[in-house]
């Protein structure tokens, strides 16, 4: 009996220090971008923050939707107190000016059918609504992200950032 007691005490205390992190990780992306953005155009939709680099894009009138195919570049990175670590990126710019390198690398626009559930969440509530030619900064906290999972050359709990440069959206048929 006491062990149980233990045991459901320890997953208590780490369920508790998972939510100290994401709310510390909120924190800081809210004070990375109230610090580096406060005269851009900040959206935010469900836990995600999306930063409008660009603004030549926002008098454009569609915006990616679900069902729209989307064509874009990305550099995605570990946000500590900023966007830190290159994990990956099919911009060739950013690969070189970091020192990114892959075996076989594949630097073309990446092509996605938005759809519900088709990317992490932080990035596809992100993504929703940006506009062709567009650049943004999307910023999301582990929650939002891989949360407890190690996936790729990213640690667990880790909060992301994604720089995105739109190369179109093309609206489903209706």
């Amino acid at each position: 009996m006491i062990a149980v007691t233990a045991a459901a005490g320890l997953i208590s205390c780490a369920n508790e220090d998972k939510k100290l992190t994401i709310a510390d990780q909120e924190a800081a992306i809210d004070s990375y971008i109230t610090q580096n953005y406060a005269n851009n155009t900040v959206v935010r939709r469900n836990g995600s923050n999306r930063v409008i680099l660009d603004s030549t894009s926002v008098n454009i009138q569609d915006s990616l939707e679900y069902g729209d195919s989307l064509y874009f570049y990305y550099a995605g990175y570990i946000f500590t107190s900023s966007p830190s670590t290159l994990f990956s990126t099919n911009n060739s710019t950013v690969a070189e000016q970091h020192g990114f390198i892959v075996s076989d690398p594949d630097y073309s626009v990446r092509k996605i059918l938005f759809n519900e559930g088709c990317l992490v969440n932080g990035l596809e509530n992100g993504l929703y609504g940006v506009k062709d030619g567009g650049h943004y900064l999307i910023l999301f906290s582990a929650q939002y992200g891989f949360y407890d999972s190690y996936v790729y050359n990213i640690p667990k709990l880790s909060a992301l950032a994604y720089e995105i440069w739109v190369d179109r959206v093309i609206k489903k048929e209706e």
